[in-house]
C-alpha cells in the first residue's frame, strides 16, 4: 500500500500520544521517518515537517533518550545545546527550528544537512586521486571561520555577549553540503555564559587531536582563540594531507600539546604547501595564546588576503560540482530514499542505514586515534593523573588501520597489527588512595597499571581514615583492558559508653535487633557509544541500563559493541539497598 504524500509512514501499534518513538509517529509538527543514530544521551531521527498548502521539508529531530528523560542533569545538558545554538543564526552554522516536548521527552528540530563532513570529503578526494588543493582547503576554512566568528561575538536578547566557545572544532563537525556550503555542527559541549550546566572546576572536554594547549592544561578560562587553534589544525591537515598527530594516543598527544616544542610547520611536512600559507597557519597554531590570532575574524582575514591574488578560490557552485562528482552515487541513493520514505514506500531501517554518517573517522593519513577496546578509558585516566586533576572528557574515537609516514600525494595503509598492552584502570571512592600491585607501590588513584601481565594480580588501595581494600583481579590475556572501582569505607571509631555501670553491677544482656540488610542493589549504567552488557556470559541488556537489580557486591561486567570495536571488562560495586550510577565515555 502506498501512503499518500503528506501522510505519515504506517506504524504498527504505535500511538503518537505515547512515549514510544517509531516511524510513522507524529511528534509536534514532525512525522518521524527513520532513526539515524543513537548516542549516549540522545537519538537522531529523520522527519518531515508539513504545513499549509503543501508546505513540506525534511528535518532532523534530536531527542534525549527516554530512559534519561527523568534525569535532570541530562535534561539540562541537552537543553543547553538548544539554548546556545538557537541563538546562532548564520548560514555557516546548522539551523535550529524548534525546541519541544513530546510525552515527557525533550527534542530539538534542526536543519537536515545533505552532505558529508570534511574528513569524509578528504578521504573520498584522496581515494579518487584528487587531493584537495590548498586554495580549496583555505576557502572551506574561511567559511567555517565565518560561522565561528558569529558564534564568538553573538549577543543575547539582553545585549550581553554570549561568550560561546565551540570547544570541539574538528573535521567531523564541519559539514560540506551537496550545494557547496559549509556548516558548523555539534555545539553539544560548547561553553557559553547562559549554560545551565557549566563545566565545573578543571573538567576537560573535546578531542585531544584538535585541542588547544590551554584547553588541555585546563588552567585558564577558554575563549575563541581555543577554537582558532583547532581550526588551524584542521587546515594544517587539509593542506599537508596528513594528521598532525599521526601515530599517537591521547597521552602522547597531551604531552605534545603542553610541551615546549612548537607545532611543526605545514611546509616542513609537505614541501608543496606555499611558504606564506604555512606561516599563516603557523600563527593560528602558536602555543602561546597571546601570540595567536586574537579571534576567528583575524584568522579569516589573513586567509582571505592570501587567497585573493589566487582567484579567490572555488565558488559554492564549483564546490557543489566537486561534491556531486565525488558522491554521485550516494547523492542519488539518498535522494530516492528520502522521497520514497516521505511517500511511505521505503523501509525505515533502510533509510536510516543509508542516511547515517558515512564515517566518524578522521582525516587521511591517520592511524587509529584510539582503538575502541577499552584503551580509551586507560588513556583517559593516565592523562588525568599526568595533569593532576580529575576531568570529564568527551571525544570521538577513530578506527583506521595504522599508516606509516607518507608523501603528500599518497595514502598507504600498513597491515601491521597494533599491539595493545594489558592494563588495569583503578579508581577509588574517595580518590587519592595509595595503590599497590602485587605488593609494590604504584601511585595514587585514579591510576592506570599498564605493566600488568596475564594472570592473577592483587591490587590494594589504602587511604588514611579509610579501611584498606584488597582485590584479586585476573587478566585473562595479553592486551586485555580492565577497569575497577574500589570503595573504601570510613574507619569506625569506637566510643566509650556515656553512663558506665559500676563494676559490681551485674550486666544484663540486652537483645539488640539488628536492622535487616538488603541483599540486593541496583545498577544504572550508561555508555557512549551504546554497548551490550553481560555478566558471567549472561546478557543483561543494552545501555542505558536503568536501575537493573543485581545482588549486592562486586561484579565484573563485559561491555561490547562490534561495530565500534569495543570489548571492555569493567568492575562495579553494587551496594545493598542503593542504586549505583555509572556513566562511561568510550
Amino acid at each position: 500500500m502506498v501512503t499518500p504524500r503528506g501522510a505519515a509512514l504506517p506504524a504498527d501499534n504505535v500511538s503518537s500520544e505515547g512515549g514510544t518513538w517509531a516511524p510513522g509517529v507524529t511528534v509536534g509538527h514532525y512525522s518521524l521517518l527513520a532513526k539515524l543514530a543513537v548516542g549516549g544521551m540522545a537519538e537522531i531521527w529523520l522527519a518531515r515537517q508539513s504545513g499549509l498548502r503543501g508546505f513540506e521539508r525534511i528535518v532532523v529531530v534530536k531527542r534525549i533518550i527516554e530512559s534519561l528523560s527523568a534525569d535532570e542533569s541530562f535534561v539540562e545538558m541537552f537543553l543547553d545545546e538548544a539554548r546556545i545554538i538557537v541563538q546562532l543564526t548564520h548560514p555557516n552554522i546548522v539551523q535550529v527550528f524548534d525546541l519541544g516536548e513530546h510525552a515527557g521527552a525533550y527534542y530539538i528540530a534542526m536543519e537536515y544537512l545533505a552532505g558529508e563532513n570534511l574528513a569524509t570529503v578528504a578521504r573520498y578526494a584522496a581515494k579518487a586521486g584528487k587531493q584537495l588543493e590548498p586554495e580549496t582547503a583555505v576557502k572551506l576554512i574561511i567559511s567555517a571561520l565565518e560561522g565561528l566568528a558569529h558564534a564568538h561575538t553573538r549577543t543575547g536578547v539582553d545585549g550581553r555577549p554570549l561568550n560561546v566557545v565551540h570547544r570541539d572544532v574538528s573535521p567531523q563537525n564541519i559539514v560540506l553540503t551537496w550545494e557547496g556550503q559549509i556548516k558548523l555542527v555539534d555545539f553539544g559541549i560548547a561553553r557559553a555564559t547562559n549554560r545551565a550546566t557549566q563545566t565545573q572546576g578543571q573538567q576537560l572536554k573535546g578531542k585531544f587531536a584538535y585541542m588547544a594547549p590551554e584547553q588541555a592544561e585546563g588552567t585558564m578560562e577558554l575563549d575563541g582563540r581555543a577554537d582558532v587553534f583547532a581550526m588551524g589544525i584542521v587546515l594544517w591537515e587539509m593542506i599537508t594531507h596528513r594528521r598532525l598527530y599521526p601515530n599517537e594516543d591521547s597521552v602522547q598527544i597531551l604531552k605534545s600539546l603542553i610541551g615546549p616544542s612548537p607545532v611543526q610547520s605545514a611546509v616542513s611536512k609537505n614541501p608543496k604547501v606555499p611558504q606564506d600559507l604555512s606561516e599563516i597557519v603557523g600563527k593560528a597554531l602558536e602555543k602561546d595564546v597571546d601570540a595567536r590570532y586574537p579571534d576567528a575574524q583575524s584568522f579569516k582575514h589573513a586567509l582571505e588576503e592570501w587567497l585573493r591574488p589566487r582567484g579567490g578560490g572555488p565558488t559554492a557552485a564549483q564546490l557543489g560540482e566537486m561534491m556531486h562528482t565525488l558522491f554521485a552515487a550516494r547523492i542519488a541513493e539518498r535522494k530516492d530514499l528520502i522521497e520514497n520514505a516521505a511517500r511511505g514506500v521505503a523501509s525505515a531501517s533502510k533509510v536510516g542505514e543509508a542516511l547515517k554518517p558515512t564515517t566518524n573517522r578522521t582525516m587521511p593519513g591517520q592511524t587509529s586515534f584510539l582503538s575502541m577496546n577499552g584503551k580509551l578509558i586507560a588513556a583517559l585516566v593516565a592523562m588525568l593523573v599526568l595533569l593532576g586533576f580529575v576531568g570529564v572528557l568527551t571525544w570521538k574515537a577513530f578506527s583506521q588501520p595504522v599508516a606509516p609516514e607518507m608523501v603528500a600525494t599518497e595514502i598507504t595503509p600498513s597491515d601491521e597489527p597494533v599491539v595493545t598492552p594489558s592494563s588495569i584502570v583503578v579508581e577509588t571512592d574517595p580518590v587519592g588512595a595509595t595503590i599497590t600491585l602485587d605488593g609494590k607501590k604504584k601511585g595514587v588513584s585514579p591510576l592506570t597499571l599498564s605493566e600488568s601481565k596475564a594472570g592473577e594480580h592483587v591490587i590494594e588501595a589504602t587511604l588514611a581514615g579509610r579501611v584498606s581494600v584488597k582485590k584479586t583481579v585476573t587478566v585473562k590475556a595479553e592486551g586485555e583492558q580492565l577497569m575497577m572501582v574500589l570503595s573504601l569505607p570510613a574507619v569506625q571509631v569506637a566510643q566509650a559508653p556515656t553512663n558506665p555501670q559500676p563494676n559490681d553491677t551485674p550486666k544484663v544482656p540486652v537483645e539488640v535487633k539488628r536492622p535487616e540488610v538488603p541483599r540486593n542493589g541496583k545498577l544504572s549504567l550508561n555508555t557512549d557509544p551504546w554497548t551490550h552488557v553481560s555478566l558471567n556470559g549472561k546478557m543483561l541488556g543494552d545501555t542505558p541500563l536503568i536501575e537493573f537489580a543485581l545482588p549486592a557486591g562486586r561484579h565484573r561486567l563485559q561491555l561490547t559493541n562490534e561495530k565500534e570495536k569495543i570489548d571492555l571488562a569493567i568492575e562495579v560495586e553494587v551496594k545493598p539497598g542503593q542504586t549505583t550510577k555509572k556513566v562511561l565515555k568510550l
